[in-house]
């Protein structure tokens, strides 16, 4: 295959971050199908796939304080309930993805990538290279981490898909990164829309860059609900950091019929380009 694409579900278009393990199953259900029917459609490109935490482990992260590390006496159950959250909402993704034909396969990343302050210092690819190589779609997901110096950490889908990216970038002539979100992209406004509201063309962001980011960073919000890792904000930061390789993203609405089809097929459609 000459073409990668890494595809997020984000925890906010499946889940109402408002509430606890609020799932909407509904939503999910859509976009397993027309992810499905987008990785029918996918030419000499291979894929991997991720889904966000959100109301899931975010709930427990927060209440826990995981992203800090080993904080207080509840510090190690409470790594325990996040990554337990995280596999929950995960096993819902794997399942339905499963259920419509998308040959998928689980990896959680506290499994596959050694961290130490934060950063990695080791990342198992050899498995996720010969799950492409024999046409599994690796699906991944944001997850506690073992961490050598701090006891536990965040790594979210985001950060994943980053240290993924930078060790399969040379491997491929393209790789490109399709954020799913709740958002039509970061709006000009720089307020989120209510689930399901119609979006201009216009009101917009069409693209960000390293370049004129620090203009349009005041627009670029954070989440619905809890959210240890920043939300919209985050997602944009990372982004750019594999802007700088060679890795173009877009982030449009799982919430708009044919949206993610068309956006896994290169089609050109509403959303934020991040170049």
């Amino acid at each position: 295959m000459n073409k990668l694409l890494l595809l997020k579900i984000g925890g906010g278009v499946i889940t109402d971050k408002t509430k606890r393990y609020g799932l909407l199953e509904d939503v999910l259900v859509h976009l397993a199908r027309e992810i499905a029917d987008g990785y029918e459609k996918l030419v000499d490109t291979d894929l991997i796939i991720g889904n966000g935490a959100g109301s899931f482990a975010h709930y427990s992260a927060h209440e826990y304080r995981t992203a800090e590390g080993f904080v207080d006496e509840r510090s190690r159950i409470g790594a325990g309930w996040v990554r337990h959250d995280a596999i929950k909402l995960n096993q819902l993704v794997f399942e339905e993805l499963l259920r419509v034909g998308v040959p998928v396969f689980s990896f959680a990343p506290s499994s596959l990538i050694t961290v130490n302050e934060g950063r990695a210092e080791h990342i198992c690819m050899e498995v996720i290279g010969a799950a492409l190589e024999k046409g599994i779609v690796p699906l991944v997901y944001g997850d506690v981490m073992i961490d050598k110096a701090r006891g536990c950490g965040i790594y979210s889908t985001e950060v994943v898909f980053d240290q993924l990216a930078r060790r399969l970038v040379s491997k491929y002539q393209e790789v490109r990164v399709i954020h799913i979100s709740s958002e039509d992209g970061v709006y000009k406004n720089g307020k989120c829309r209510k689930l399901g509201a119609r979006t201009h063309k216009d009101e917009v962001v069409e693209l960000i860059t390293n370049d004129n980011f620090e203009k349009v960073a005041h627009l670029v919000n954070g989440s619905h609900g809890i959210d240890v890792t920043g939300g919209m904000l985050h997602k944009v930061q990372e982004c750019l950091e594999i802007a700088k390789i060679g890795v173009k993203s877009q982030i449009v609405s799982g919430v708009v019929e044919g949206r993610v089809k068309a956006a896994m097929s290169g089609d050109k459609v509403l959303g934020t380009r991040i170049e």
